[in-house]
């Protein structure tokens, strides 16, 4: 597994020869701050809305990622006095709409209300029944800016160039220092073990 130590070690250098023959800036082109890919997660909820109990809300549930922004799956469950389901909603939202403080139960009259939000694929399953089940996660948000914050880091340390004494690595060292880049960019895109 490639792990956060082996991350921080990879560290990218250019030269001024590289930039003086167009290498580096071909590097630097192919890492650039397209971040779209995280911006444009899409996460796959069930949806449905004012139906009777959770298994005829997944059995029929549509079944298609969300919209781009919308990265968290929203569940209402509203119960009666005994426990018993009276309505489940079911929906794709933004961030805005899933906070930590936005979810958990609250009994209005004889009904328990309760909401969660989740990030992941298929996260609402089930339904809240209490303040134990009533929940925010936030897990796939978390590692995406994490990982989009990486690799801002990794095109800043792209366009840094670091000399040696003389200004310029010999030729052998300037090979390793290429293959070395190459590897850590294929660990972050493809992982390493």
């Amino acid at each position: 597994m490639f792990t956060l130590g082996m991350l921080l070690s990879c560290i990218f250098i250019t030269n001024t020869r590289l930039e003086e023959q167009g290498i580096g800036s071909n590097l630097i082109d192919t890492a650039s701050g397209d971040f779209s890919d995280f911006d444009q997660y899409a996460v796959t909820c069930y949806i449905c809305v004012n139906v009777s109990d959770n298994i005829i809300c997944n059995q029929f549930a549509i079944d298609r990622p969300c919209k781009p922004g919308e990265t968290f799956c929203h569940t209402l469950h509203i119960m009666d006095s005994k426990g018993t389901s009276v309505l489940v909603n079911k929906k794709c939202t933004t961030e805005k709409e899933c906070q930590r403080n936005k979810v958990g139960c609250v009994e209005i009259d004889a009904q328990m209300m309760c909401i969660s939000c989740c990030d992941q694929n298929y996260c609402n399953v089930n339904v809240p029944t209490n303040s134990s089940t009533a929940n925010f996660d936030d897990k796939i948000t978390k590692m995406r800016m994490l990982a989009k914050n990486l690799f801002r880091g990794q095109e800043k340390a792209l366009t840094t160039s670091v000399k040696q004494v003389n200004g310029a690595w010999p030729s052998g060292q300037y090979t390793v220092g290429v293959a070395w880049l190459t590897w850590c960019v294929s660990c972050l895109v493809i992982g390493c073990r």
